[in-house]
């Protein structure tokens, strides 16, 4: 028992060894850098969910360009594929690079994307896909395509204040 130190505290031994050693100081260095690496990594993609990125078109935000956006709606129905198609005239100052269309039914709804170019005062034919349910109305939102802001990328921006509403009954 040359190797441990006995102490009594209320009636019961406790040994401490003499032989082990803590963590040396550059470990312990090193270890508490990794830790504070990982949680600023951690703190750092958490927060990038709360700053979106800007996205620009001719200089402005899209929000503003997006209240340019003017768009017309002529609307046929093929009774024999149950097909509805869409002549989309764009009357705006911006062009359209396509549509978000939101089918809604009875009981639920559904988004989903067309892409087409429709320039300034130039129309685009939509055939949409044969209804599934029974599709009540049609929102339709127009996306513009923008640049993000301080990056040579292009990226589609849906228009949500401009949607067009289409009854289908």
């Amino acid at each position: 028992m040359g190797d441990y130190i006995g102490k009594k505290m209320i009636g019961v031994p406790i040994y401490i060894s003499l032989r082990k050693k803590g963590l040396s100081p550059v470990i312990a260095t090193v270890l508490l850098i990794t830790l504070s690496i990982v949680l600023v990594g951690i703190v750092f993609m958490w927060m990038r969910g709360f700053v979106s990125e800007q996205v620009e078109k001719q200089g402005k935000p899209t929000d503003q360009v997006c209240q340019e956006v003017d768009f017309a709606v002529e609307t046929t129905y093929d009774n024999v594929r149950k097909q509805v198609n869409l002549q989309i005239v764009n009357r705006g100052n911006v062009n359209i690079y396509g549509l978000d269309i939101k089918f809604i039914e009875e009981k639920d709804s559904s988004m989903k994307s067309f892409k087409f170019d429709a320039r300034i005062g130039e129309s685009s034919d939509v055939q949409l896909i044969p209804f599934v349910g029974e599709v009540k109305e049609l929102i339709l939102y127009p996306m513009i395509l923008g640049s993000v802001k301080g990056k040579k990328v292009t990226k589609p921006v849906t228009c949500l204040s401009m949607g067009k509403s289409l009854k289908l009954e």
